[in-house]
């Protein structure tokens, strides 16, 4: 039984994630959201989709937002590697280091994953849950060798605040368009299609919608190709050696 792949959409870059949606968009126009069955769901997906096209031609404009942008990616590595570093210490062979990383870990996933937040509550909460690791579990940040990558962390939250605040002025005019909020607005949106379809293939047989779903499909293995190749050309660069381009 034909169903519409999953999609991480947050590997997409912002060009990436409003060219992909428009394509979704024109696809469903073509197929017409009456015959998929998604009416309701639909009008809510395109009401998300102009928040976001909005956004993006706003932030075009911005002098500021590639630094902003960078400064937040850059905090967000950040934050997976700790979290995949405490994931990597729970199995290494000294049972100290082991609950100390358990430790770490409870109070990562307590939080949640921040990197899904607008910039502010965002760094807000790095912010807090950074202080209550320094101050209630050195010993284990220390014994399971996080300490360092805790500290990383927390001074380019620094860093990301006091650039977003010397930009206040110029970013509390812009703030209806902030295009990481209004993604995640869509994202829901397109996963509530999705789901819907998928069901519908299952209960009424795939007739209706093996086209609309082996087309999704394509675009789908398209763009992941595209960010594995983006993926694949940054670590090329990123382990060159000194004096190769």
């Amino acid at each position: 039984m034909k169903q519409i792949l999953s999609f991480y959409m947050r590997d997409f870059q912002n060009d990436e994630h409003h060219k992909f949606h428009f394509d979704v968009k024109a696809l469903v126009d073509e197929q017409t959201a009456d015959k998929l069955k998604i009416n309701p769901l639909f009008a809510s997906y395109l009401t998300a989709l102009m928040a976001e096209d909005a956004a993006i031609k706003v932030e075009q404009g911005s002098i500021i937002t590639k630094t902003i942008t960078d400064m937040d990616g850059y905090r967000d590595t950040l934050e997976r590697g700790l979290h995949l570093f405490s994931e990597s210490q729970t199995m290494h062979h000294d049972p100290a280091v082991c609950t100390a990383a358990e430790h770490i870990l409870r109070k990562l996933d307590q939080y949640g994953d921040l990197r899904s937040l607008p910039y502010n509550k965002e760094t807000d909460n790095i912010t807090t849950r950074n202080a209550e690791l320094f101050s209630n579990y050195s010993d284990d940040l220390n014994t399971a060798q996080a300490y360092e990558r805790l500290t990383k962390i927390d001074e380019a939250n620094n860093q990301f605040d006091s650039h977003f605040g010397d930009r206040a002025n110029e970013l509390a005019a812009r703030i209806s368009s902030n295009v990481r909020n209004a993604r995640i607005e869509v994202d829901p949106a397109y996963d509530a299609i999705v789901k819907q379809i998928n069901a519908l293939a299952l209960v009424e047989g795939e007739a209706n919608y093996a086209e609309f779903i082996d087309r999704l499909n394509y675009y789908i293995n398209y763009y992941k190709a595209g960010i594995a190749a983006r993926r694949g050309r940054k670590a090329a660069s990123n382990t060159a050696p000194t004096g190769v381009k």
